[in-house]
């Protein structure tokens, strides 16, 4: 079989999706397990930092994972602009930082234990995988029917619109596309707050507040001022309606719990830098004050 005919495999290790997905899930692991330091952390700053090829890459990956059309002759238009660009890259880098990636991923985490964790977008991930490989190489390609199932599966992805009965879902999905959107470098900082649409820190919806601290963080991560402002604005408002809320309490071991978190909430004061687990107490201030008003709703 010559090097024309011949059939290529998807390969979770040259996905720069599914590297990107699955060492973003590894930061949020090694900071539930309480690490001072992520291995999964310095890898992303390192190889997914502005102007390498791997975040080049990354880009169109999301471009194409957040973006919607109204039709299918606009989406391969919009697939056209995107493998005109995928081709600019440098071939040689982009292996190159792949190859360094996996090999310093390998030397901090047991890679099966990395790479065996489900993806939920995994289909959209090696579709878009096969199309980049498919476009830019002139020895090695798919066949022709992975290439068409590839390929309909990112146009019906791009065109997919909306059901009426999941409206209410899509403000959450909202926050999430505008997280997508940013760079690698805001996306790690928001990443713990983000994973599995929002929830893996709370058992029920965010509530506006909680959107809107969000939202605050991750747009304005760059603009220390504007956020630690914001934040100090957001303490006093849930210390205000917290104070308010253990005044109606009756049990006495949840009144004192209550109090003390009011009392923490006065440590997050942001100077210069406003730090993760402040955010994280922000939200959690939030969640307890959802938590109260709805047990004082039951009595």
């Amino acid at each position: 079989m010559n090097n024309s005919q011949k059939r290529m495999r998807h390969s979770k290790f040259k996905n720069t999706g599914i590297l990107f997905e699955l060492l973003t899930r590894q930061v949020t692991a090694d900071i539930l397990a309480g690490k001072q330091e992520s291995g999964a952390k310095e890898l992303l700053f390192k190889y997914f930092k502005e102007n390498t090829e791997l975040s080049k890459e990354w880009k169109l990956y999301s471009a194409i994972l957040s973006n919607k059309l109204a039709d299918e002759p606009k989406a391969e238009r919009f697939l056209s602009v995107i493998l005109e660009a995928r081709k600019r890259l440098s071939r040689k880098k982009l292996s190159q930082e792949k190859y360094e990636l996996i090999k310093e991923a390998k030397e901090k985490y047991p890679l099966d234990d990395l790479f065996k964790a489900p993806i939920r977008n995994y289909r959209m991930l090696a579709s878009i995988y096969k199309l980049f490989e498919d476009g830019v190489s002139e020895e090695v390609r798919f066949n022709i029917n992975e290439m068409f199932q590839a390929k309909t599966c990112i146009v019906e992805h791009i065109v997919d619109k909306p059901k009426a009965s999941v409206l209410k879902e899509t403000e959450d999905e909202q926050l999430i596309d505008c997280y997508r959107r940013q760079s690698a470098e805001t996306r790690l900082l928001a990443y713990e707050l983000l994973l599995e649409k929002l929830n893996t820190k709370y058992s029920t919806v965010l509530d506006d507040d909680q959107k809107a601290v969000l939202r605050e963080y991750i747009y304005n991560i760059a603009n220390t001022n504007s956020l630690g402002n914001f934040v100090k604005i957001k303490v006093s408002e849930v210390k205000t309606q917290l104070t308010e809320v253990v005044r109606k309490i009756e049990d006495n071991v949840a009144r004192i719990k209550v109090t003390e978190v009011v009392h923490q909430l006065d440590k997050v004061s942001p100077d210069k830098i406003v730090k993760d687990n402040q955010i994280m107490v922000l939200l959690l201030s939030y969640e307890l004050l959802k938590e109260c008003r709805k047990q004082l709703e039951v009595k």
